[in-house]
């Protein structure tokens, strides 16, 4: 199957090293040597399995015209070298784009959807709402990577996927009386804390933006916080205490010193390939559990930005054609072919055709309507990080939390936060 292609990958040195004369290129960039194309310089993060999909896309671009050459770049530290270097387009996610938009390094894109014939109605709402900055649009997605939910069909059958809160508990209830040393789930204490807080504040309708900040001094989210606590310490969902990764290590038990066994994992299409080899045909996909008042996942939306500096017609006739080659329904399944989960809705069309060929993106498909994302903030990974780093591990460790305790602490949080947005 495609999917047994995602495999680990690392940038070449060559790679790194053809980075740094990579400039953004505000002037008519026609390469020198053999080639005469219009060289459009494209850097992005997909250092991993993901990347070897893209370079299909800007490869099969390349070969099929001879006026513009994508020259792309893979970096793990990407943004980074877009700050000292520039690039012509650039792979960011929701939370950067706000960041970047405000300080003038992208610009609006909206004539370049015009210009390459595609419309913000062709793709999923809230990837669109999440390329938004200030009634500008910024971004044009390519993904959105949802928390989804593995299961073991060995120890869930089919009809028993949990849909509910109460789902866990009786599935749980009925896992312990086999054995002990199993659990319906294992949440971490550290590593995807923040996708497992943020889903229930989208499940609860929690609004945390506040003029510019994160006001996260809310009743409403110590509930969300206690809810989780409770999942550790009062129903016995999880066990408590455990450590970075461990919602999947747990499940997928790819470690010798792994006492429990989880039925379930709420992770992510980056975890895929491994549960595949674990579980083969007895892994089962589906949405996670509304454990709060209503459907709703958390994730990221990759999306393709444009440098502010990018004035050249000819470099911007190439990006238009390059857009219309990406968002040929049938070329951007490549990168469904990653995991990933295209929010342009001709390739989901494609992909709903398919399920047993698109696992995760099928599942998906069906869910990022229904998506909550980072807070639209500047620096909002800055802003929430507090309350990732300095909460959440006492929701997984300490049994005698307070909703007083969590109150006390979201308010320093909030002023974190303001000072982060430059309130104070």
């Amino acid at each position: 199957m495609k999917w047994n292609r995602i495999v680990a990958a690392t940038v070449s040195a060559a790679m790194v090293a053809g980075l740094a004369a990579c400039g953004s290129g505000g002037e008519n960039s026609k390469s020198g040597g053999s080639s005469d194309k219009v060289q459009i310089h494209f850097l992005n993060g997909f250092t991993g399995g993901d990347g070897e999909f893209m370079k299909k896309i800007t490869e099969g671009f390349n070969s099929s015209q001879d006026e513009y050459e994508i020259v792309e770049s893979q970096e793990k530290d990407h943004l980074t070298q877009f700050k000292a270097n520039g690039s012509d387009l650039v792979v960011m996610g929701d939370t950067d784009l706000y960041t970047y938009a405000v300080d003038g390094m992208i610009q609006d894109v909206s004539d370049f959807y015009e210009k390459a014939g595609i419309s913000t109605d062709d793709f999923v709402e809230s990837a669109i709402n999440a390329a938004t900055v200030d009634g500008e649009i910024y971004g044009l997605p390519l993904d959105i990577h949802p928390l989804t939910m593995f299961y073991n069909k060995k120890l869930v059958s089919d009809e028993e996927v949990p849909k509910t809160y109460e789902d866990l508990v009786s599935l749980n209830e009925k896992l312990q009386a086999q054995d002990p040393s199993l659990s319906v789930m294992a949440i971490p204490g550290s590593g995807l804390s923040e996708q497992y807080w943020m889903a229930l504040v989208g499940q609860n309708g929690i609004e945390l933006e506040k003029d510019g900040y994160c006001n996260f001094a809310q009743d409403d989210l110590a509930d969300v916080f206690m809810k989780w606590h409770d999942m550790v310490f009062t129903d016995h969902l999880s066990p408590a205490n455990l450590g970075l990764d461990s919602e999947f290590t747990s499940f997928a038990k790819t470690a010798d010193d792994i006492t429990t066994q989880a039925a379930i994992s709420l992770t992510g299409v980056w975890y895929y390939s491994t549960a595949k080899e674990v579980y083969g045909d007895d892994l089962g996909i589906a949405a996670i559990p509304t454990i709060g008042k209503q459907a709703a996942t958390f994730g990221g939306s990759h999306n393709i930005a444009v440098s502010a500096e990018v004035k050249d017609q000819d470099k911007i006739d190439g990006i238009v054609e390059f857009l219309k080659y990406l968002y040929t329904p049938e070329n951007l399944l490549n990168w469904a072919d990653s995991g990933q989960t295209p929010v342009y809705l001709p390739t989901m069309d494609l992909i709903k055709e398919k399920p047993d060929e698109y696992p995760v993106p099928a599942v998906n498909v069906d869910t990022v309507a229904n998506c909550t994302f980072a807070p639209r903030v500047y620096n909002s990974t800055s802003q929430t990080a507090y309350v990732t780093e300095n909460i959440w591990g006492k929701v997984t460790t300490e049994e005698n939390l307070t909703h007083e305790d969590l109150m006390e602490l979201l308010e320093q949080a909030t002023e974190n936060a303001k000072q982060l947005a430059g309130e104070e």
